[in-house]
């Protein structure tokens, strides 16, 4: 028989073997601490804190105390926290509803009523406060067309050459007049490359019998500085339409500087821009500085307080907000095709588009939107409220949203329009006095030669895909708030630097 070695045995072991061990001491662990946790018990003992109480203070018991029903309050919410979410689960198993659910709708719905009650209130209360900050706002532009006129020894009016008499205010010339007989008004007939250069003739024909007037084309280009200018002696085969650059500059300019010269002037002439909003006042000041020196825009009222501009050492030009003030006769319908009121700001704007529906034939409006024929403004603006996406909640047709984007585009020029002058009635013998006169002092005919030949190559009516609307009423003033804006503004002259806060400051509010 085989003697045994006396050596000890080496204890290693194989690592699957040592492994497999470890694998059977933390299960082992495991199936411990779970049946310490459902005993309540926790194998491992915890060490408890200190509470942070010194001993020698005197009433540590009694703190000791409070600190045990405190932490024994606290166990029972969580134990009573345990169970509701226990509850909870099993409603929620069984498909019943909650208490708290129940208890939230019912505050939901009552919050929902109040809430659509406080929005209503809102909504009234908002409406008087823009009433007010409009007709403050509307008193300001005011105060700042009475400095214009004051300061100003030329008034050059700006008209829009797709409608002059709608957008011409017969009312604040009689006021210019009343003011100061010195003072000559000069019409402009802007965006001339917007129209037929038979209209333009006409329209020429038509204003010159009143005031001298211009013809001119404001500069389209994009860049601040060197904005281009084009001679008056244009070729026949260029086209208007074709160019960027303003046309017209030179015979303004030379215009002025006649005026200059008759009355031996000095010093630099002042020139004060008006006109309603939208016909290109800050347009044709950038045109003739040759640089964007006032902001521009297609909404009306970019220009909020009075602009001075020095052209060169002999003429000063005068930016002025545009004239808002129109009577309550003048109705939401003239007002919103003048471009005179912001499109956000009208009440109603289902009314304009249903003007502008029946001025345009239907065929250029299926063109121009890209809809399918339609039988009333109501299929209209459905239909292209669903072609351009405006829903509301619940897939419902926003026809206000549509009818905003047909008078954008209106108010932009997307859809092209002109007018024709209407007939008139015989001239008086003192209109043709002061034609004369004002003739005479801006040496009219050497501007007009000179004119002729940039009119000349505008398209003609063969060419335009434009459609001919009536003439619009020319606008008026409301009186009461023009006595009312004259008592406000005072004496503008003495103190002009305290007018501008003001019209700042309302304007801020």
């Amino acid at each position: 028989m085989v003697k045994k070695s006396k050596k000890s045995k080496s204890k290693r072991v194989t690592l699957k073997a040592k492994h497999k061990v470890l694998r059977k001491v933390k299960e082992h662990h495991r199936k411990k601490r779970k049946e310490a946790r459902k005993d309540g018990k926790n194998h491992k003992s915890k060490v408890e804190k200190d509470p942070g109480i010194p001993n020698e203070w005197p009433f540590k018991e009694q703190e000791l105390k409070a600190l045990e029903v405190r932490r024994a309050q606290a166990i029972k919410e969580l134990e009573l926290k345990k169970e509701a979410r226990k509850e909870r689960a099993r409603k929620r198993k069984l498909g019943l509803p909650e208490d708290e659910d129940i208890a939230n709708l019912v505050a939901a719905a009552s919050a929902q009523g109040s809430e659509f009650a406080e929005k209503d209130a809102a909504k009234e209360s908002a409406s008087l406060l823009l009433n007010v900050s409009l007709d403050h706002s509307e008193r300001a532009f005011y105060k700042e067309l009475v400095k214009v006129i004051e300061a100003s020894d030329v008034i050059l009016e700006v008209l829009d050459a797709r409608d002059p008499v709608g957008t011409r205010c017969i009312d604040m010339e009689k006021m210019v007049r009343k003011a100061d007989a010195t003072k000559r008004i000069v019409l402009l007939l802007n965006k001339i490359d917007l129209v037929p250069k038979e209209s333009v003739e006409k329209w020429l024909t038509y204003l010159r019998e009143e005031l001298p007037t211009v013809a001119f084309k404001c500069n389209t280009q994009e860049q601040r500085t060197k904005l281009g200018w084009k001679s008056s002696k244009l070729e026949k085969t260029s086209k208007v339409s074709q160019t960027s650059d303003c046309l017209g500059a030179e015979n303004l300019l030379k215009l002025l500087k006649n005026y200059s010269r008759s009355h031996e002037l000095k010093l630099a002439i002042t020139v004060g821009i008006v006109g309603l909003p939208n016909v290109g006042k800050s347009s044709l000041i950038n045109s003739l500085k040759r640089s964007r020196v006032v902001n521009v825009g297609s909404t009306p009222g970019v220009t909020r307080s009075m602009q001075e501009v020095q052209l060169d050492r002999k003429v000063k030009l005068l930016d002025c907000p545009g004239v808002v003030m129109l009577k309550s006769s003048n109705s939401g319908v003239s007002v919103a095709l003048r471009n005179c009121k912001r499109v956000e700001k009208m009440e109603d704007v289902i009314s304009p588009v249903k003007e502008i529906l029946s001025l345009c034939p239907h065929e250029k409006l299926l063109s121009l939107y890209k809809i399918p024929r339609f039988t009333s403004v109501d299929d209209f603006l459905q239909k292209l409220a669903t072609l351009r996406g405006k829903l509301k909640k619940g897939g419902i047709v926003d026809v206000e949203a549509a009818a905003k984007i047909v008078l954008h585009d209106w108010n932009e020029g997307k859809v092209p329009y002109y007018t024709l002058p209407p007939k008139r009635a015989s001239m008086e013998d003192a209109n043709a006095v002061i034609i004369s006169e004002d003739g005479r002092e801006f040496n009219v005919d050497e501007i007009y030669k000179a004119e002729s030949s940039f009119i000349s190559g505008l398209k003609s009516m063969e060419d335009f895909s434009h459609i001919e609307i009536p003439c619009n009423d020319p606008p008026e003033i409301d009186e009461e708030m023009l006595e009312d804006g004259k008592t406000q503004s005072g004496p503008v002259q003495e103190n002009p630097d305290e007018s501008m806060c003001d019209v700042n400051d309302r304007e801020g509010m």
